[in-house]
């Protein structure tokens, strides 16, 4: 092969190699958006916090744990880095929480959990419960866990899908609105 040929050949691979990688670069997906939390401005911030709230008898009624938690200036709205939360029903129950991002307002006794949202429930006679969903709101006072997304309840021998969700988290109940689809395995007797 002559100099001229192998000029000739480096320059042909050369411009495949540009137009395969503008190729590419045009059909690739968008690149997701940047968190919510990351761009808003947050004047206040705290890190490694364990947050206590009570209720009016004095006892706790929400344990919350966080990496960070941030929060502008003179406001009542947290926004919360990967929530851990605790919450002890009156019978005993329990119920732990967790999410990729949260925001808290105190004003409203309100917890908005997003972004891979499970809750997993504890009680010393029935099975454990465990719901998933990207978006739940969850009201403090009253104990109620809500969502308008696609949510999956899942225990021992069961396994339920629905779109949206109210689940009153005192008495253990929960509805699912609409989209409703179940699996259920029963228990085998002992003989």
């Amino acid at each position: 092969m002559t100099p001229e040929r192998s000029r000739l050949w480096a320059v042909v691979l050369l411009l495949t190699s540009l137009a395969s990688y503008g190729l590419i670069r045009w059909f690739a997906p968008e690149p997701p958006p940047a968190p919510v939390t990351a761009t808003a401005r947050q004047d206040n911030e705290i890190r490694t916090v364990e947050m206590r709230v009570y209720d009016e008898q004095g006892k706790p009624n929400l344990v919350l744990i966080s990496p960070r938690i941030s929060s502008p200036r003179r406001s009542d709205e947290y926004l919360i880095e990967a929530p851990l939360f605790d919450v002890v029903s009156v019978d005993g129950a329990r119920w732990n929480g967790r999410s990729l991002t949260g925001r808290l307002d105190v004003s409203r006794n309100r917890l908005w959990l997003e972004q891979q949202v499970v809750l997993e429930g504890t009680k010393a006679e029935r099975a454990p419960v465990t719901i998933r969903s990207e978006h739940i709101e969850f009201g403090i006072d009253e104990r109620v866990a809500s969502s308008d997304d696609a949510v999956e309840i899942i225990s021992p021998g069961s396994q339920i899908k629905g779109v949206g969700l109210r689940a009153d988290l005192k008495q253990d109940r929960f509805l699912l609105r609409s989209q409703v689809e179940g699996e259920y395995v029963p228990k085998r007797k002992r003989s």
